[in-house]
């Protein structure tokens, strides 16, 4: 498979893919797992679980659905254009998020949500990733590399902030609807 035509279709299925398991036990894992992360993780728990504790598992997918939208926007413009630059160092992006979960995995020392996932579609994006390099140049692959990086943790963290504000107004919402 060295089509970038055909390539292209797997982020969008496999971000969704991957996120699912994130949206399904985010929240039933971190209210299992409290205590463990308080005692193992004292200080980064008092920082995160606070943010944790209000976002829903609705504003949750809703901040997946936004990157979803994000990421079929930019596969859809990068086959329908064939300038795949931005789709590469965002791929890149995702591909370093998954791997970032089995690193989560290995210092937290039990099951994370998303490390299913993770361990399943690292393969795929490696193996996508080998065809990347050969399509590519090198120094254009490192340069979206890098800015598919700083678009994801820019977008992360707008993300995060929007889930906050749309769990205030989903919580408000429904105690109006009593």
């Amino acid at each position: 498979m060295n089509d970038i035509k055909v390539m292209v279709w797997f982020f969008p299925i496999l971000f969704i893919f991957h996120d699912f398991e994130e949206i399904i036990f985010m929240q039933p894992w971190i209210s299992k797992n409290r205590r463990y992360l308080c005692e193992r993780f004292p200080m980064l728990s008092k920082r995160l679980l606070p943010h944790f504790d209000n976002i829903t598992t609705s504003s949750f997918a809703f901040g997946v659905a936004e990157e979803f939208i994000l990421i079929s926007i930019v596969t859809v413009i990068s086959y329908l254009t064939n300038w795949y630059n931005l789709w590469v160092g965002l791929f890149i992006a995702f591909t370093l998020h998954l791997v970032i979960h089995c690193f989560q995995t290995l210092i937290v020392r039990k099951y994370v949500p998303a490390i299913i996932t993770s361990i399943i579609c690292l393969p795929i994006c490696i193996y996508i990733i080998r065809h990347i390099v050969q399509l590519f140049q090198l120094s254009t692959v490192v340069f979206y590399s890098i800015l598919g990086f700083i678009i994801m943790v820019v977008n992360l963290c707008i993300i995060h902030k929007a889930m906050d504000i749309f769990s205030k107004w989903l919580t408000q919402y429904e105690q109006q609807s009593k």
